[in-house]
């Protein structure tokens, strides 16, 4: 018995239309399209700009934004280093960084 691949009903894909590929633990093509995405993003937009306007408004926001920070670093098994030293990061220069 051939197992269905998609979650789109049979009934629901166009004719010519084949089922979504099984892809493990990810989708690789979403993935890949994201990734694009963001790379011609963080090129073509002023991104110092939109940090700035994403910064809190006010002491209330600041705290909001501080206290969600705090609740996802306490579900985290354990802070990575590199965060307070990124100058120790090793790039790949294969990788064209």
């Amino acid at each position: 018995m051939e197992k269905e691949n998609s979650m789109k009903p049979k009934s629901d894909r166009k004719p010519g239309e084949t089922p979504d590929k099984v892809q493990g633990e990810g989708n690789y093509e979403a993935a890949r399209r994201y990734n694009d995405a963001a790379r011609e993003h963080a090129k073509s937009a002023d991104v110092e700009e939109e940090a700035r306007d994403a910064q809190p408004t006010d002491e209330r926001e600041e705290r909001e934004l501080q206290d969600a920070e705090d609740a996802g670093r306490a579900r985290a098994l354990e802070e990575d280093p590199l965060l307070d030293d990124p100058e120790r990061i090793e790039h790949d220069p294969g990788k064209g960084r």
